[in-house]
């Protein structure tokens, strides 16, 4: 039987006793819609409705928890990965690392908080066997392949960090410094590096795509030579 308000003669629908459960699923989603930049542990467990020291059974801190929405939304991206099955190592690289790419980009506002090893699920990680497979079975050295996946993911993440950089602020931050400086220079100083940064150079997917052309152009080198 519903408890009546002896204000307003209303049924008093506010259940006594215990709080709403929470578990470390639902505070990630709370958070992941929210500013990193203003978000604070009190803001998420007013959000769910419960005390901000509950949220410390299942979270360490603010930190933690934007490292939690970061990786979570790092996985589910990774998860839909489709990788073009029997086809060449150069073409199986090309497609896991632009789709790496991508995803790290996808994680947006959330990408400073990013960590490796990413400790993403079995599926997340299936991309990677694919690729590790295809490396071993075009001839090359299982340290040689490690040290690939190595080299793709350092160079995913300094791509996707520039491409996110230069969303927020229409010009890398690097490019803006060095035309400042050469602009501080004396004029006739410098003149092949104050002409190339005029152009719009590096940094972004046509950067990516040569990068991706050396290192493949390298490898195939060195699996000649073995």
């Amino acid at each position: 039987m519903a408890r009546v308000n002896m204000l307003n003669g209303m049924p008093d629908t506010h259940r006594r006793g215990r709080p709403p459960r929470i578990d470390r699923a639902r505070i990630v989603a709370a958070a992941r819609d929210m500013d990193p930049a203003t978000l604070t542990m009190q803001a998420v467990a007013e959000r769910l409705g419960v005390d901000r020291k509950a949220l410390n059974y299942h979270v360490t801190g603010r930190d933690n928890l934007l490292e939690l929405v970061a990786r979570e939304t790092l996985s589910a991206s990774l998860e839909s990965f489709t990788l073009p099955l029997d086809a060449p190592w150069p073409d199986m690289l090309r497609a896991f690392a632009r789709q790496t790419r991508a995803s790290m980009i996808k994680v947006g506002a959330h990408f400073d908080y990013v960590r490796f090893p990413l400790g993403a699920g079995l599926a997340a990680l299936a991309p990677v066997e694919l690729l590790l497979r295809a490396l071993l079975d075009a001839g090359f050295g299982e340290e040689q392949a490690g040290r690939v996946l190595g080299l793709l993911g350092e160079l995913t993440y300094a791509s996707a960090r520039d491409a996110i950089l230069l969303s927020r602020h229409g010009l890398h931050p690097q490019i803006a410094e060095l035309r400042n400086s050469l602009v501080q220079s004396p004029p006739g100083m410098l003149p092949s590096l104050r002409h190339l940064s005029t152009t719009e150079f590096g940094m972004d997917d046509a950067q990516f795509d040569f990068d991706l052309d050396v290192i493949i152009a390298g490898l195939s080198a060195l699996r000649a030579d073995r």
